[in-house]
């Protein structure tokens, strides 16, 4: 048997022998080996931002991201509740040393601009913290912190496998004319995307869809 993770699949290991013994016939039904795939591009996020008639905080604002290609949003329009066409910013602070200072966002919004007040950006964030905030005099209240971690990094601990087998047996523990085998694999870092076993030791993979019946 080999299990494959859900989605990116970095290097696994995993080795399964499950041993049928059918009239004294014994088989080898399930088993494993090594594989390894590419890794999958980080998928792309949008975060969005929106701000109104307060000077003193954005109203809406995400906490947590993760690593890799994003789309910023900014709407400070009527739609966000901005009724006076106060204009504000959302800037990246790139000068805190305590903060991530690789991506220098800076956009201006208001309802009666020429995107009517909503804006986006194409960035890349990294793992770490981001200081953002209103470079408006006045709106120095209007700030807070995005925290970016890592998506996941290698993942190299291998899924777990286990076969059931059942059928009838005679008085020596042979099982009698086929025995049923049932396949299963998890695994708590990406996930089981699917599991494949071989018949006999020159068998081809095929996928794993339900129980196995072995016959003489």
């Amino acid at each position: 048997m080999r299990p494959f993770r859900q989605g990116q699949l970095r290097l696994w290991t995993a080795l399964l022998g499950a041993l049928v013994t059918v009239l004294g016939l014994t088989s080898t039904v399930a088993h494993g080996r090594a594989g390894e795939r590419e890794a999958d591009t980080a998928a792309a996020q949008t975060l969005t931002w929106t701000a109104g008639d307060p000077i003193d905080r954005y109203l809406s604002f995400p906490t947590t991201a993760v690593a890799g290609p994003t789309t910023i949003v900014f709407e400070n329009s009527t739609a966000t509740g901005n009724t006076t066409g106060m204009p504000h910013t959302l800037s990246f602070d790139v000068s805190d040393p305590e903060y991530n200072n690789d991506v220098p966002l800076n956009i201006l919004a208001n309802p009666n601009d020429d995107q009517g007040g909503k804006h986006s950006a194409e960035v890349t964030l990294t793992p770490g913290r981001y200081r953002f905030h209103c470079t408006i005099p006045g709106h120095g209240q209007m700030q807070g912190i995005l925290t970016v971690t890592d998506p996941g990094g290698e993942d190299t601990t291998a899924p777990e496998t286990s076969a059931k087998v059942e059928g009838e047996k005679n008085a020596e523990g042979a099982y009698i004319g086929h025995a049923t085998v049932t396949l299963a694999a998890t695994d708590a870092g990406s996930g089981v995307d699917r599991i494949e076993y071989a018949l006999g030791a020159d068998g081809a993979w095929q996928p794993y869809t339900a129980p196995v019946m072995v016959h003489e």
